[in-house]
């Protein structure tokens, strides 16, 4: 898996994955293998995320962190992802969610499909979500598959239920909502 620190262009067709991902729950994984399964229509399996989770960074917080970046990494390529891109939120977060996609996901990484959670935000102060993500996105012909919430317990799957499990000591819930 080729790895990219910032927005270098790719000269491929791409189905592209969108989150921070942390943690690679059982729902991130959902979402990023349904872009690594388009590999057999000729798209190139692409993560996007960022180094820092955006959350923290607009709320000036400290999260910690479920995984250590190095784990992050070889778990989103077990998933059949060929490039991740590992980018600075502040390189993109004053970007109009049009400007994102136009700039970003089409013409720097060749985007053909998205995918991202159904909690997924974008944009300018993260006011789109995956609807409007889906809107812009087939003004450009590109498809986008909005991935419903995994559940676990009936309730679904999040970092905080894990980093609260954690904290409870409740290791077979944190399991099983990482899959593990």
């Amino acid at each position: 898996m080729k790895i990219y620190y910032n927005l270098e262009n790719l000269c491929c067709d791409s189905a592209v994955a969108l989150g921070y991902f942390d943690g690679l729950h059982l729902g991130h994984q959902k979402v990023i293998s349904k872009a690594a399964k388009y590999k057999k229509y000729g798209l190139t399996p692409v993560v996007f995320t960022f180094s820092e989770n955006p959350k923290c960074i607009l709320k000036h917080t400290d999260e910690k962190r479920i995984y250590s970046q190095d784990k992050k990494e070889r778990k989103i390529k077990n998933l059949g992802v060929e490039i991740l891109y590992i980018v600075d939120f502040l390189s993109v977060y004053n970007l109009s969610p049009q400007k994102f996609v136009e700039e970003i996901l089409l013409k720097k990484l060749g985007a053909k499909l998205l995918t991202c959670g159904f909690n997924y935000h974008f944009g300018k102060g993260g006011k789109a979500d995956a609807n409007d993500l889906k809107n812009i996105a087939e003004k450009y012909s590109i498809k986008t598959e909005i991935i419903k919430p995994v559940l676990y317990e009936e309730e679904p799957i999040s970092s905080t239920r894990i980093r609260n499990a954690l904290s409870s000591n409740n290791v077979n819930s944190v399991k099983n909502m990482l899959g593990i």
